[in-house]
């Protein structure tokens, strides 16, 4: 009997795979319906570890499924070669970005063959080439000829490791989400595109996607729209100049250089408008350089403000628990409610890049503004009256009715909102999101096809001169002085403005590698175009992706970002539709062995390239896809000994192989071989491959029952085509064993049998002398030779055992005992 050589089977399949071109897919196949089922394509980190291939290899079982069930499946594949991850490695071995992507895409397109997913390589797209940035930079200037990308000053998130901006999506609880550094607070000039702008349709679009309800919410509650109002607070001074002075920090003081008739705020709660009492300013809030000739204590504002643009994003959200600020003493406002003046004050837990930077405090209905007002003893006034009795010392969050609120008085406070709304100010809606900053002060990227002119101004790039090509330079490490490595490329800097001719500069900073990300699935179907990103015939023929599968880490940048982008193109009438993505599933993460996520400093690493090469590459899919519901995000520990146990089955399933006779299935086995094509067929396209492989061994058990007296080869052709989405080498090696023609990824997905596969069953209890032997699944109302027969095949009494027996007692449908003497 043959061993199975996992090694010389998997590189004898992937080699015939390759040279016969196995999966390059056509756009367009008569009588097949195309599918496209894309995973997020990795960044060149230079090794694959546990999470690409639970990434990669196990949504090929579904590609693989459909493709045998008559689908035209596009599974493309690439690199997402710009970015932080790359260039900061590259930093770290001495070597140039460019050297260091390129030397990880070839090591990790082998390994990623190893794995025997599916992959279409003939659309590879990577976005560090030129022919792929050409038109991530073209994407640019249809933003900026329609108003979706500026430059402007703006508060950003600076990372001081990475040394460059942040969107505000790339912050993880007020640290880099790359390198885990406390991020800071910086004004710069910035590019930016108007996200904002498509809040209400990037809403209204989640509405119609068959996606997980998480990740649905999770996208809601990041762009975080609020119904409310604005309104406007009069600013009253006391006229009194105060002497202004120069601050030896951050913040420069001068004289006021205008005057300052209101703070606007926004609140979703205008009914409590009546138990304002007083103001909050984010310390950054411009309207404070505008009254500080009015500000008595401007001296202790300016030290506050300057202790205050120190703090990063995350202590001041946490700084609430403090309670600190300071009054703008000489500066009141003017409820426009009671008309009654309430004082105003800074405070660090107001962000100046969050509503309008100002609020106005209700602490009787106010978590947060009740512990301010105790703090700082400010008067607290109710105004809603809950349908329970209210204590006076705390705060009431909820509706009721409203009290100590002039004519409102009475009134329900939900039915009073909108009115007290346009009473004081006007009725709006805000949104948490915020434009997407792009601007990157690094190197590795694709270079923002502008132009600076001191006589025409910011120029965009003609088109025919697309692309910028990113030049090659021997110092590409960040300053830290806000300026990209490519500002010290004076050869490429300087050039013509396209306008006037005259002298000029190009755009040093790089976009965000999420832009490049966010369309490459729209390359993917016509990655060798020159003309245009994607022809619209062959776009139509697949988009939008079908199933997307990927991580959980991007709900609310990646998958943020690519609904953007394909709302505006299809706004642009490039392409004609405006999700990308019809199905979405997050998977879940593969940890080490003692229960924490993998890290080279626990120890902890799993090495799939070492599992591949003493197990082979089929057991680590299967194991992974054992391992935990994909279609569930969950956290699943690496079990050296589970693995171990996933190959003793393969190695069973292929001597199962090599005992097969040309003989007929029982109808017991028959039974169970339809029922298990119907289960796995329906698990597959739920993804729950964990129950699938639950059910290949099921039946595995049934087959070995049956090993001395041989295997149906009809049945076994038949698992066959079912093990070949989960172990592709391995299925290919038995059905050329079993003496298939061709592949059996191009034979059709196995058909049950719906009358067989319900057909009535029972347990059968066997039994010798009284004594359990074992149990089979036997046809109802089977007869008592029937039942003697089933036992004997499925080896559970020997065929001399019952034909020397004295006796045998059938009770049908529970029970079977051989007496032997």
């Amino acid at each position: 009997m043959r061993k199975y050589d996992h090694e010389k089977i998997e590189k004898k399949w992937q080699k015939k795979w390759e040279e016969a071109c196995a999966y390059e897919t056509p756009d367009a196949v008569t009588k097949k319906k195309n599918e496209y089922v894309l995973v997020e394509f990795p960044y060149p980190s230079g090794n694959l570890h546990t999470g690409h291939w639970y990434a990669f290899s196990i949504p090929d079982i579904y590609v693989r499924m459909r493709r045998m069930q008559g689908h035209n499946v596009l599974f493309p594949i690439g690199f997402d070669a710009f970015g932080l991850p790359a260039e900061n490695a590259a930093i770290t071995h001495n070597v140039s970005p460019k050297v260091w992507t390129e030397d990880n895409m070839q090591y990790m397109e082998k390994q990623l063959r190893s794995m025997g997913a599916s992959f279409d390589w003939s659309r590879m797209v990577r976005t560090c080439d030129p022919e792929y940035y050409k038109w991530t930079q073209w994407f640019f200037l249809q933003f900026y000829k329609n108003g979706l990308a500026y430059q402007a000053d703006t508060q950003v998130n600076w990372c001081p490791s990475c040394k460059t901006v942040l969107a505000n999506e790339q912050v993880q609880h007020g640290t880099c989400e790359r390198c885990s550094s406390v991020i800071e607070q910086r004004n710069m000039r910035q590019w930016m595109f108007r996200i904002t702008q498509y809040g209400e349709k990037l809403l209204e679009g989640l509405d119609e996607l068959n996606w997980p309800n998480e990740i649905k919410e999770a996208q809601r509650n990041w762009i975080g729209k609020s119904e409310g109002a604005r309104v406007t607070f009069k600013i009253v001074d006391n006229k009194e100049q105060v002497p202004t002075f120069k601050s030896n920090k951050n913040i420069e003081v001068g004289t006021p250089t205008e005057s300052v008739e209101g703070v606007e705020i926004f609140t979703t709660r205008p009914d409590t408008i009546f138990g304002a009492t007083y103001l909050v300013l984010a310390p950054e809030h411009p309207v404070i350089e505008s009254l500080m000739g009015n500000i008595s204590n401007l001296r202790d504002v300016r030290a506050y403000q300057e202790i205050a643009v120190r703090k990063t994003q995350l202590e001041r959200e946490q700084g609430v628990k403090d309670k600190t600020g300071i009054q703008l003493e000489g500066i009141s406002a003017i409820n426009p409610a009671t008309e009654q003046e309430i004082p105003v004050w800074i405070s660090d837990y107001v962000l100046a890049n969050y509503g309008t930077g100002a609020i106005m405090a209700v602490p009787a209905h106010d978590a947060r503004d009740f512990a301010f007002a105790a703090a700082h003893q400010l008067p607290v006034v109710y105004v809603v009256h809950p349908e329970s009795n209210m204590d006076t010392e705390s705060f009431w969050e909820g509706d009721g009715t409203l009290i100590n609120s002039g004519a409102f008085t009475g009134q329900a406070s939900t039915e009073a909102r909108s009115k007290m709304a346009k009473e004081f100010g006007e009725t709006t809606t805000q949104y948490r999101l915020r434009d997407w900053v792009l601007s990157r002060q690094r190197y590795w990227g694709a270079p923002i096809p502008m132009i600076h002119c001191a006589s025409c101004g910011v120029v965009p790039v003609p088109e025919d001169q697309l692309p910028v090509i990113l030049p090659e330079v021997k110092d590409f490490l960040p300053t830290g002085d806000g300026k990209s490595p490519l500002a010290k490329a004076k050869h490429w800097v300087h050039v013509p403005c396209p306008t006037c001719g005259a002298d000029a500069e190009r755009e040093t900073d790089t976009m965000d590698t999420f832009v490049d990300s966010s369309w490459y699935f729209l390359r993917y179907t016509d990655p060798h175009n020159t003309e245009e990103f994607a022809s619209k015939k062959k776009m139509a023929a697949w988009m939008p992706v079908d199933m997307y599968s990927g991580g959980a880490e991007h709900t609310t940048m990646h998958l943020l970002y690519s609904r953007f982008f394909t709302h505006v193109l299809a706004d642009l009438k490039l392409i004609a539709w405006a999700e990308p993505f019809t199905r979405r599933m997050n998977r879940g993460l593969i940890l080490g062995p003692d229960g924490q996520k993998m890290s080279k400093s626990k120890g902890n690493v799993i090495d799939p390239d070492a599992y591949v090469q003493k197990l082979g590459g089929d057991t680590v899919r299967m194991y992974l896809a054992f391992i935990g519901p994909f279609d569930e995000v969950g956290a699943y520990p690496w079990d050296p000994n589970g693995i171990l146990g996933m190959r003793k089955f393969l190695d069973r399933v292929w001597r199962l192989a090599q005992s097969t006779k040309e003989i007929e299935p029982t109808s017991a086995l028959a039974r169970q071989l339809h029922l298990t094509i119907k289960k796995i067929g329906e698990d597959i396209e739920k993804f729950k491959f964990n129950t699938c492989i639950a059910e290949l061994m099921k039946f595995v058990n049934a087959l070995l029952a049956l090993e001395k007296e041989g295997i149906p080869k009809s049945v076994m052709q038949s698992f066959t085509q079912l093990l070949a989405p989960f172990a592709p080498h391995l299925a290919e090696e038995m059905f050329a064993f079993l003496g298939g023609e061709g592949s059996v990824h191009a034979r059709d997905w196995p058909t049950y049998d719906a009358d067989i596969a319900s057909s009535p069953t029972f347990t059968l209890v066997v039994q010798r002398n009284g004594k359990k032997r074992g149990i089979v699944e036997v046809d109802a109302g089977i007869s008592k030779d029937d039942a003697l027969n089933a036992i004997v095949e499925a080896g559970i009494i020997s065929k001399e055992e019952v034909l020397g027996a004295t006796n045998a007692v059938y009770v049908s449908g529970r029970l079977i005992n051989i007496v032997v003497t």
